[in-house]
């Protein structure tokens, strides 16, 4: 006795593996019913949710061919098995063994062999049945294996059951590591797919890609018709029904709750025509599913939520039409194992485009501190020009009397010390704006060191400082942009003379690293910088919580250009201070990589001799 189904479903192609894999398990088929002596052999292979797909049949039974692919249902042998008795690795169950009530329920399930039935004690009946149950490691039933139609027409005995279950123990091992291989292979080759596509750049950096990518990807891999990716995070980005089910709203929701359980109990779940299998709340719906379904032609849908950690992100929804080929347990894993893979990429993408779009406001909220500083500057300079002009007027003036000439000074004093901070903000906007990169070129640091220590050199001697330039006076090629590091350079200086006594010393020099690089360095005998405000001494608008300091004139903005022009050019700065005993400030920029050397251009023709022989 071979097996049908109860709602038995063909499929177009053969859904198990490649024509090699079929080759392999039709090669078993006939090789168990060679060696235990059977005209006909038939392999089912166990599907997800109780499925059986025949996979091989061998021999001569009627309509062999179009049996293959053909589906039914685990449950409608358990009955068979019950009745049935053991016998090493097979189940031998004998025509007389079932019931009316069985020969009732298995109307249509069981395919009877065209052979006569003589009557004759010890005969094979049409309807006996010996098949092998193969389970895995785990004991989980994996394929079934029929053997029918003796070639000696008898019923094997207790004893030659045995032999036939010792027999063919390696075939029915074979079995299940083809099973277990092809299973293998398919789940390796959809992580594969998704894998590529998740490595992708614009996958990385954009969520609708991803999704686009995923699903053109995906309906190739896992050898669907239709799929569809939904993502609970932003519907903007949904692949809104692909599969065209048109779902209603309450079932839509009823789905996307399930999708979360079924992340959390990490399982996949199957819509068919006439049920859901893995949710029990979702199967309150399978009447709308089942003409859902029927309408759009398909065969099933299997459902994969996709997650990262303990969120779930949304789902992926597959769907064969009806006369495809059925899913397997590998494919089951696979797509569960994508919905990991997906949720990863996805989340990855997500945060990317966060990112961008952060980085995106801070440019343009860097791009609008630029403006309103460039702005600021330009309105407030016009009328301090004016301030400016009318108290030297006054403070000059011959008609007006001491104490309104003392007015006037402090108010000339005021505006050039608000000058001063102005054309300071001017100078900050203008070296940290990204937008208006520094002109770089290899320039000689030493002659605008000597200019600096030249223009400084009047203001320090009024002062009763002096200036010393020390050390390595060769050559030195930076690259740099020499406006900015004059003004880097001069800002240093005019600091060290602003915060140095009479009589002090000041020596400015440059060092050569061991990198190759190379160091401005400014020192001073000055008052000094306390160890706290060195953490904050490059913050615009700093100003030293040193009593001493604050008594003498400044913006606080000079160091804060410095480190601006520094990290524009690559480079940085550190300083080396002790409150009451002096400061030590180096430019460090970065090594000069060599330059090309210039090729010599070959003579038109020069190496033709080479190529025409």
């Amino acid at each position: 006795m071979d097996k049908g189904g109860s709602g038995e479903r063909r499929t177009r192609d053969l859904s198990w593996g490649n024509a090699r894999a079929r080759a392999l398990m039709h090669a078993l088929a006939r090789d168990a019913a060679t060696r235990a002596g059977f005209r006909v052999c038939a392999i089912e292979v166990v599907r997800p949710k109780g499925l059986l797909e025949f996979v091989a049949i061998y021999g001569d039974l009627t309509n062999a061919e179009v049996r293959l692919g053909t589906a039914s249902r685990l449950s409608d042998m358990q009955q068979i098995f019950a009745a049935g008795e053991p016998f090493g690795l097979f189940i031998w169950v004998p025509e007389e063994s079932f019931s009316d009530e069985m020969r009732d329920e298995m109307d249509g399930v069981i395919v009877i062999p065209d052979i006569p039935v003589t009557g004759e004690v010890g005969d094979w009946h049409p309807m006996d049945m010996l098949v092998a149950r193969i389970l895995d490691e785990r004991g989980d039933l994996r394929a079934l294996v029929y053997l029918d139609v003796p070639v000696d027409g008898r019923r094997p005995d207790k004893e030659r059951l045995l032999e036939i279950s010792d027999e063919l123990s390696m075939t029915l091992n074979s079995v299940l590591t083809a099973i277990e291989r092809e299973e293998y292979a398919d789940h390796m080759r959809v992580i594969h797919a998704t894998r590529r596509l998740a490595r992708s750049d614009p996958a990385r950096h954009d969520v609708g890609h991803l999704l686009r990518e995923a699903r053109s990807t995906l309906l190739g891999a896992l050898s669907v018709d239709e799929l569809e990716i939904r993502v609970f995070i932003d519907q903007d980005t949904d692949v809104l029904d692909s599969l065209g089910l048109q779902m209603a709203p309450e079932v839509r929701r009823a789905l996307d709750a399930a999708a979360a359980r079924a992340w959390e109990g990490q399982y996949v779940l199957v819509i068919e025509p006439e049920s859901v299998w893995g949710d029990a709340e979702l199967d309150t719906y399978a009447p709308w599913f089942s003409n859902a379904l029927n309408a759009a032609g398909f065969e099933a849908v299997v459902v994969a939520p996709v997650g990262v950690d303990d969120e779930v992100l949304g789902m992926l929804m597959c769907a064969r039409r009806t006369g495809s080929r059925r899913w397997t347990d590998g494919e089951g894993v696979a797509v569960l194992e994508l919905g990991h893979d997906l949720g990863r990429a996805i989340a990855n993408a997500y945060a990317t485009q966060r990112e961008r779009r952060l980085l995106t406001e801070l440019r343009d909220l860097e791009e609008s501190r630029h403006r309103f500083l460039r702005e600021l500057t330009h309105e407030i300079n016009n009328p301090m020009t004016v301030i400016s002009a009318n108290a030297e007027f006054l403070a000059t003036s011959d008609f007006v009397d001491e104490r309104d000439r003392r007015r006037a000074q402090a108010i000339l004093r005021g505006s050039d010390r608000l000058g001063d901070l102005l054309q300071g903000l001017g100078m900050l906007s203008r070296v940290s704006d990204p937008q208006h990169p520094p002109s770089m070129r290899r320039i000689d640091l030493l002659p605008i060191v000597e200019e600096t220590l030249a223009s400084m050199t009047a203001v320090a001697e009024r002062r009763g400082i002096m200036l010393h330039l020390v050390g390595d006076t060769r050559e030195a090629v930076v690259l740099a942009d020499p406006r900015e590091i004059a003004s880097a350079i001069t800002n240093l200086v005019d600091n060290a003379v602003k915060y140095s006594d009479q009589g002090d010393e000041i020596w400015l020099g440059i060092e050569r690293r061991a990198d190759g690089g190379l160091s401005f360095v400014c020192k001073d005998e000055g008052i000094g910088i306390s160890e706290a405000d060195q953490a904050t001494l490059f913050t615009p608008l700093f100003r030293s919580t040193n009593e001493e300091a604050l008594l003498r004139p400044g913006t606080g903005l000079g160091l804060g250009i410095v480190r601006e022009i520094m990290q524009r050019h690559g480079g940085s700065v550190d300083v080396d201070s002790t409150l009451g005993r002096g400061t030590a400030v180096r430019l460090h920029f970065r090594p000069l990589s060599p330059e090309p050397t210039p090729r010599t251009p070959t003579p038109r023709g020069a190496a033709s001799w080479r190529t025409g022989d």
